[in-house]
C-alpha cells in the first residue's frame, strides 16, 4: 500500500491558501512511497516543508512560510500555515495512517 492513501480525502478547513497546494504536493510525492511509521511521516512532512521554504515547521503562533510555487493569488497566496499543520494537518494524517 502506498502512503498517498492517507491523502485521498482533503481536509474541510485549511489555515492559509497555500495549505491545499502543500497537501497536494505531499500527496504527489507519497504516490511512490510505501507506508511509514507515524513518526517518520511527521519527520518527512517537516523535511518537505523545509526543502520548499527554507524554514523549520514549528507551532509558533503566526509562523508561516510563503512558497512561491503555491502562490496563485489572494492575500495569503502561497502561505503555508505552520500552526495548522502542527495542530491539525499532521495529527489528521497520522491518525489516518494509524487506521490503515
Amino acid at each position: 500500500m502506498k502512503l498517498s492513501k492517507i491523502f485521498e480525502n482533503k481536509p474541510e478547513r485549511w489555515g492559509f491558501r497555500g495549505d491545499p497546494y502543500f497537501f497536494a504536493h505531499l500527496k504527489e510525492r507519497a504516490e511512490n512511497m510505501d507506508i511509514i511509521s507515524p513518526d517518520e511521516l511527521e519527520r518527512w512532512i517537516k523535511e518537505e516543508y523545509f526543502s520548499l521554504s527554507g524554514k523549520v515547521l514549528t507551532d509558533k503562533y503566526m509562523d508561516f512560510a510563503v512558497i512561491e510555487q503555491f502562490a496563485h493569488g489572494g492575500m495569503s497566496s502561497g502561505g503555508v500555515d505552520n500552526r495548522w499543520w502542527t495542530q491539525e494537518g499532521i495529527p489528521l494524517l497520522k491518525s489516518r495512517l494509524a487506521a490503515l
